[in-house]
């Protein structure tokens, strides 16, 4: 917490009263948003383009030993590449989130042009080819840098921490095409605060980016065809206090196996490149057996909607892909972590709705609302930031998930539950490491 209050201090001792109207503001802040608009949504649709073709390449290789020993060459090339250009640049690595931080508090000297080209570079590759990582916080680190660029370009006399800072929010934003929550989560998680010129200057750049990109790429929920979802009676209390509990309970278990991925692979003494190579490698084998693993894994919070899936199935899902994660996590390849806590967080929800339905305590049309229910929970046992993580489902799911009571419940029980267990905040913890690195 020290990490937050400090961010804070030093940010409002650079702060100076903004005039009542300025249009020259609003112009450049608007530029902000444009630009973030374009380059993360880019960003998106380049994953997508680079993971059809990979997935279709693991498809075609299965049974084939010649496939699937090119596929194994084809991970180890882009392996190369990505340690190739992150030992070049080390502010590409990981999530990019922690990098933002460390701009905000003047830690961190970053090329951002550069840095922006090899993050969005890297990052494709890395989350394209079906390791199980995010977009969401090489979106963030992306929106923060073209922020940063901005400033410059535009020689504003303002603050560079509004570019930065709201810019970031603006990636998230178009990230999961959810601008509330973008604005939410900048000023929970990266301004920890919020003011007239925190709220201008991100609600303008985060409105702008996200409807640019609605304009070119079509506005659409990050979860689409949803069905309305069936809401839960007051009799359903009990179990939805008791998912919180267990949402707590498994965001203090992720933090502890994915951040304690990092301290795990640094004790490994082999070749760096070598070690580097072993996500990769690993991942394609997984993926050659069960292509389902493949990247964050998005489909699986669909799977209510289909056939009733075994309890045995989903808890190995839940464990792979917190174990896949870890894989990639550990040796900082670019990548986030945030929609693969969500969809972790939809299985967890699974197992424990498919758990009662086996007991018949509920009906199985219910496991879709528990399923939601616990991807918030995760969100606010991980990151520790509630508000952010009920507007995110509800954005997410296009609006057809509007029990607030239940996710707001489920919410703050995971949130208080990780708090006891004194599990630290996901992003803060991992710029802490970064510091002392």
């Amino acid at each position: 917490m020290k990490v937050k209050n400090k961010r804070t201090m030093r940010i409002k001792r650079r702060e100076k009263p903004w005039p009542k109207e300025s249009i020259i503001r609003l112009i450049s802040f608007i530029i902000v948003g444009l630009s973030t608009g374009v380059i993360v949504a880019s960003f998106k649709k380049a994953i997508g383009l680079v993971a059809a073709r990979i997935e279709d390449l693991f498809l075609k290789a299965r049974g084939d030993i010649k496939l699937s020993l090119l596929v194994i060459l084809i991970f180890i090339l882009i392996a190369s590449l990505i340690y190739y250009l992150s030992k070049k640049n080390p502010m590409i690595n990981g999530s990019g989130i922690p990098i933002i931080y460390g701009m905000l508090d003047g830690k961190f000297k970053v090329d951002s042009p550069r840095t922006l080209l090899a993050k969005f570079v890297t990052s494709v590759l890395a989350i394209g080819s079906g390791l199980t990582l995010g977009r969401e916080g090489p979106s963030v680190q992306i929106g923060g840098l073209v922020g940063d660029i901005t400033h410059k370009l535009l020689k504003s006399k303002d603050d560079r921490t509004y570019y930065i800072g709201s810019a970031a929010g603006a990636g998230i934003a178009v990230a999961f095409n959810a601008p509330i929550t973008g604005l939410l989560f900048t000023i929970e998680e990266i301004f920890q605060r919020t003011n007239r010129k925190v709220f201008l200057s991100a609600g303008i750049s985060i409105f702008s980016a996200v409807i640019i990109s609605d304009l070119i790429f079509g506005n659409n929920p990050a979860l689409m065809n949803l069905p309305i979802i069936k809401q839960a009676d007051f009799s359903m209390i009990f179990y939805i206090f008791l998912l919180g509990i267990v949402c707590g309970l498994s965001g203090v278990f992720f933090n502890k196996i994915v951040i304690g991925s990092k301290g795990f692979f640094a004790k490994i003494k082999i070749n760096p490149y070598i070690k580097y190579l072993l996500p990769f490698i690993i991942t394609a084998i997984v993926l050659l057996y069960n292509i389902e693993l493949f990247s964050a894994g998005e489909g699986f919070i669909f799977l209510p909607l289909g056939e009733k899936s075994d309890l045995s199935r989903l808890v190995f899902l839940y464990f792979a892909k917190i174990l896949l994660l870890a894989l990639a996590f550990g040796n900082s390849i670019p990548g986030g972590s945030l929609v693969p806590l969500l969809v972790i967080g939809s299985l967890l929800g699974n197992i424990f709705a498919t758990f009662l339905v086996n007991i018949n305590l509920i009906d199985p049309s219910y496991i879709l609302y528990f399923a939601l229910l616990a991807m918030a929970g995760h969100f606010s046992a991980i990151v520790r930031a509630p508000i952010t993580g009920i507007i995110l489902v509800f954005e997410m799911s296009g609006g057809v998930f509007s029990y607030f009571l239940g996710l707001s419940i489920v919410s703050l029980i995971a949130y208080g539950t990780a708090e006891v267990l004194k599990s630290k905040p996901f992003y803060s913890h991992l710029y802490e490491l970064m510091r002392k690195g």
